[in-house]
């Protein structure tokens, strides 16, 4: 039996319909679930449009409100482990998830991982090409940190360790309803301890390739994803000293596919108006907790009190203050919060006005390099 399921949260409504149709009238599909993070107008909506599209279909379309379960943060985390405790519950063979935004969800996305579970995997993950300024989480702090935390694993290797999009069979369902880590994360860390717990079952993982890219809305500013970036880099902090995945865990991949033209000139976020926020004000302690970085760190860091000032913020110097944070950072310490945020800023603004403006294959070439790098660089200090 296969369970689709799409976690939602103020989502265009006609997108989620698509995506509800495309779900319920696939053949490989037995049950669809849309999971509101909150019971409300916008639930009750897609209510009604589940009931609409039902009337057509024999896959019965299920809307439920998610309950509160982890202890942080009520947000996707909660969506995600609420329909993984069902899923455990109604025995489910195979369970997919997909953010509910997607805007080119098709029987690609579905008929993708059915097939590699046929072949024996026991976790599918999507992958896509995004833009050369997208994924800057996931290019600046997810990889970064697991390329430090776990070198010679498949961990560094996985192409979205954020994706939440993916396909887990009835046994790693079972797995995570049990994990009291995936449990506990109720916010955006989700997907980070999600990828670390289904890596270490020792399950064949495989990564299925989306060749036209997730299709979804960009952002304005990165202070949309601001919520985002301190819960995922306090997540992947906490995976420090669990357990390694197996060396023989099998991971395979589909190849790489040419990148479309359209997501090659795409500009992920407004940059100037990004720049700003380096001058915004600093929180009490933010300042003292500046002072306190590595020099000549500090110094740089505290010129932003004047104007905004990140050039120096290259793959290296990011790898000595990824190495301070997974130390000292403080989730719920707004003081910290606002240094990280504030930090990770200038990070992806060297980026973006550096190696970004040297051309998609230049600048994605880089971003492959500095993960090898921070790997080889953990794996040089674990040796010695």
């Amino acid at each position: 039996m296969s369970l689709i399921v799409f976690p939602f949260k103020q989502e265009d409504l006609s997108v989620i319909a698509a995506n509800l149709t495309t779900a319920a009238r696939h053949r490989r599909v037995d049950e669809v679930w849309a999971v509101a993070a909150t019971a409300g107008p916008e639930m009750n909506e897609v209510s009604s449009i589940s009931g609409e599209i039902a009337t057509g279909e024999s896959t019965p379309i299920e809307v439920f409100a998610q309950e509160r379960i982890g202890v942080f943060r009520s947000g996707k985390g909660d969506g995600m482990n609420t329909a993984i405790r069902r899923a455990a519950e109604r025995g489910f063979d195979r369970v997919h998830f997909y953010d509910a935004d997607i805007t080119n969800f098709d029987d690609n996305w579905i008929d993708g991982a059915e097939t590699a579970v046929d072949r024996g995997y026991g976790v599918v993950r999507h992958r896509f090409p995004r833009a050369s300024t997208d994924a800057m989480i996931t290019w600046m702090i997810t990889r970064p940190s697991l390329a430090m935390l776990f070198p010679g694993t498949v961990l560094p290797r996985l192409g979205q360790p954020l994706g939440g999009e993916m396909l887990l069979t009835g046994e790693a369902i079972a797995a995570l309803a049990s994990d009291s880590s995936v449990q506990a994360r109720s916010d955006w860390g989700v997907d980070t301890m999600i990828t670390h717990a289904t890596t270490t079952l020792g399950l064949p993982v495989y990564e299925h390739n989306v060749a036209e890219g997730k299709r979804h809305a960009l952002y304005g500013t990165l202070d949309e994803i601001r919520a985002m970036a301190i819960e995922c880099l306090d997540a992947v902090i906490s995976l420090r000293g669990k357990e390694s995945p197996n060396g023989e865990t099998e991971f395979a991949a589909d190849p790489p596919a040419p990148v479309p033209d359209d997501l090659k000139n795409t500009v992920a976020y407004d940059v100037n108006p990004t720049i700003t926020l380096l001058n915004a004000a600093w929180q009490p302690g933010e300042q003292k907790l500046a002072e306190s970085l590595p020099e000549p760190l500090a110094v740089e860091v505290l010129r932003n009190h004047q104007a905004p000032h990140f050039d120096f913020m290259d793959a290296s110097t990011w790898g000595e203050t990824l190495a301070v944070l997974h130390n000292e950072f403080l989730l719920g310490d707004p003081a910290w919060e606002a240094l990280a945020f504030r930090l990770w800023l200038m990070r992806v603004l060297a980026y973006t006005t550096n190696q970004a403006l040297q051309g998609y294959d230049t600048a994605v070439r880089y971003l492959d390099r500095t993960i090898r790098d921070y790997e080889k660089l953990a794996d040089h200090h674990d040796r010695t």
